[in-house]
């Protein structure tokens, strides 16, 4: 990109590419020009896309090595800044970490003679910072904190050329498409909840429809947001119950997950006009036992005319243990 462009971009998470030295997500802060030479950007860390090869050591993983830590400014060429992809998963820090070392992970299980010191090596790196990751969301949560009542996102409806979209307060975009997010307004001094049904209409489980006016006001339960729960609300019920047994089948349950990698979120909250999403998702589960990672499969054809009867829906669950137990569930309603 030039330097125009990426004046425009300031404000924005980047892919900062540096090669053997791994690739990173960071916040362009300002664009540094000077006479006869490349712009540079200033850029905050935020997460990482991809770990450098050569911390995968024999016997251990030197995450020691990593150049950036999160939080970290540098200043780096425009060759190696390019503008974020909407497939690629904004996750935080240690999550991107553990995102990263679980696809090597799940990679070098297919393999046909897996490294069995390397895998021995990301398993304990797995554990380790998944435990960390959940000291660290127990540390953080207020002491009134209660999962019972919700908490509820503002958002203003809008329509421009024939599509429809939310704001919120920070003027972000919500894109709407038919999909199993539970939306919500206030009818007759009552909060009621409904579902998007597609051409500016929702649509309540008791059949009644809401066509909101320019700038309507709409909330979202914030917990909606959590990958894990939008997850699970985006399985039909039969696929649903079938994950749930396989959970069961490994003596784990839902309260044992520890990261979720929601490649199906970015794609519903950055879709404007496509009705198809396919990709992976990676789940890691953990007791003081065993832990299980998940890999899961999916590919969603969403209908045209907003009648969720007529998606095709394919889900595939891979589940395999630090036992080396691999486990496959599939579902599908092409035949129904």
């Amino acid at each position: 990109m030039d330097r125009y462009e990426a004046q425009q971009l300031v404000g924005q998470l980047l892919v900062v590419d540096l090669g053997v030295d791994g690739t990173y997500l960071g916040e362009l802060l300002n664009v540094v020009t000077e006479p006869k030479k490349p712009w540079r950007g200033e850029v905050r860390i935020f997460s990482i896309v991809a770990l450098p090869e050569y911390i995968f050591q024999e016997e251990t993983i030197a995450l020691h090595e990593v150049l950036y830590n999160e939080g970290d400014i540098a200043l780096f060429s425009s060759q190696q800044l390019y503008k974020r992809p909407r497939q690629t998963q904004v996750e935080p820090y240690l999550d991107s970490i553990l995102t990263d070392l679980k696809r090597r992970h799940i990679r070098l299980k297919k393999d046909a003679l897996p490294p069995s010191t390397e895998l021995e090596a990301l398993e304990v790196y797995i554990k380790t910072l998944t435990s960390q990751k959940r000291r660290n969301e127990r540390s953080n949560l207020p002491a009134d904190y209660s999962s019972e009542h919700p908490l509820y996102i503002e958002y203003t409806f809008h329509m421009e050329e024939e599509r429809y979209f939310l704001l919120d307060k920070r003027g972000e975009v919500l894109q709407l498409t038919p999909s199993y997010f539970e939306y919500a307004w206030k009818q007759n001094d009552k909060i009621v909840t409904g579902q998007y049904e597609g051409d500016g209409i929702f649509i309540r489980s008791n059949g009644s429809r809401y066509i909101p006016d320019e700038n309507a006001v709409l909330f979202i339960d914030q917990k909606q947001f959590d990958p894990y729960y939008i997850l699970r609300n985006e399985l039909d019920p039969i696929a649903l119950q079938g994950f749930e047994h396989n959970l069961a089948m490994h003596h784990i349950t839902h309260a044992d997950l520890i990261h979720c990698y929601n490649s199906l979120l970015e794609q519903l909250l950055n879709s404007e006009t496509t009705h198809v999403f396919q990709g992976v998702n990676f789940l890691t589960f953990q007791t003081d036992e065993h832990f299980v990672l998940v890999q899961h499969h999916f590919k969603r054809y969403i209908s045209f005319d907003g009648s969720m009867d007529k998606d095709k829906i394919y889900d595939r669950f891979e589940f395999t243990t630090d036992k080396g137990i691999r486990t496959i569930a599939l579902y599908t309603n092409a035949f129904h």
